[in-house]
């Protein structure tokens, strides 16, 4: 392996914040909408809530990586490439992608390849792909001339790159696209649900969302579908139950497919902490799973619930309460992100710092 320094080619650290299908269709995709191959990326799957290992700060245009005491692992000495801070775009599984861009003299003027570092700021797969995505269980999504398969954590191709969309895997199972249908392989790259649905999401809690013939419906493992829910469409099942569109308006089913809280919110997220964070009347509050208001809609704009602690927006500063809904860090930053590993992004004007769950810094905001 050789380290990034020695390299002459501009090394970029590729951490993309990919946000889930699951979150596009809580942030009000049409519940007509369906898929092919060209509109759900590659890569992205269920949300990996294990807390990052290293965190990404930027100091004089320079990125290097904390440790979650604020301690510099790894000297700035990256360019900023396509870092963005809040999303799930740290260190994880021990690894952290990277690009590297150099001139062609032809069209495109700029190609690029990526690849992974490891810890020590050392390249552990030599940037190679056209795109590479987080590690998940063990295999990481890649695309190379537009196919979409998977590596392992030495870089070995396990799984050929023969299909048009590929997302991580989540309970041992990927989504794949081809031809504009989709369906589901395991980690040996065996097709153990057919290529049948118009679209799908990842396994969660067991069950997966397809939509086939503009319908939608819940499979378990074996692709048998075992609901029809009485909605227009659904999210992932988080804490036992599922956000759901009905009529433009949004409330939840339990795995019985029974609607539960009723529909009636301009939008609905995942149940994280035993709070889902809903919108009523233009702002945000929080419901508990018997669909009480435990805090009521007063936000403008508002995170969920992560380790204890909510980002919320009050008179265009951000800080972040507790799920009573007592504000613990007062509003004053520019913008705030979900707390992971104990420490969360925060911005002030366009430099961007960490904060521990009392309020103080780790890292003070820079750029």
């Amino acid at each position: 392996m050789r380290t990034l320094g020695r390299t002459k080619l501009t090394l970029l650290v590729a951490l993309l914040a990919l946000g889930s299908l699951a979150t596009l269709a809580r942030l009000g995709r049409p519940s007509s909408q369906t898929a092919d191959e060209n509109n759900q990326p590659s890569g992205e799957g269920a949300r990996d809530d294990r807390p990052p290992t290293l965190f990404a700060v930027q100091k004089n245009g320079r990125v290097g990586f904390i440790n979650n005491t604020g301690k510099l692992v790894i000297e700035p000495q990256f360019d900023v490439g396509y870092l963005q801070f809040g999303g799930d775009t740290e260190f994880r599984g021990g690894m952290a992608r990277i690009a590297i861009r150099e001139e062609t003299g032809g069209a495109p003027a700029v190609r690029q390849k990526v690849g992974f570092i490891d810890t020590t700021g050392k390249v552990a797969i030599e940037p190679q792909f056209d795109t590479a995505y987080d590690f998940s269980e063990g295999l990481a999504a890649v695309e190379v001339n537009h196919r979409a398969g998977f590596i392992d954590t030495t870089g070995r191709m396990v799984i050929q790159p023969e299909w048009g969309s590929a997302r991580s895997f989540s309970e041992g199972l990927s989504v794949v696209g081809k031809d504009g249908k989709f369906g589901f392989i395991d980690r040996t790259g065996k097709v153990v649900i057919p290529l049948e649905f118009d679209y799908a999401f990842g396994f969660s809690e067991g069950l997966a969302g397809v939509v086939v013939d503009r319908k939608f419906a819940f499979i378990d493992r074996t692709g048998k579908v075992v609901l029809r829910p009485p909605v227009d469409d659904a999210v992932g099942f988080s804490e036992g139950l599922a956000a759901a569109h009905v009529n433009r308006k949004m409330g939840f089913i339990d795995k019985a497919g029974q609607v539960v809280i009723k529909p009636e919110y301009t939008s609905a997220y995942g149940f994280s902490g035993g709070l889902a964070r809903v919108m009523v009347g233009g702002k945000f509050g929080y419901i508990d799973k018997s669909g009480k208001m435990v805090i009521k809609p007063q936000y403008e704009l508002a995170e969920d619930f992560s380790e204890g602690l909510a980002a919320v927006e009050i008179n265009r500063q951000w800080g972040y309460v507790h799920q009573a809904g007592q504000v613990v860090i007062k509003p004053q930053f520019d913008r705030a992100y979900d707390f992971r590993g104990g420490l969360a992004v925060v911005s002030v004007g366009d430099a961007k710092g960490y904060i521990d769950k009392t309020g103080n810094y780790v890292w003070k905001p820079s750029r």
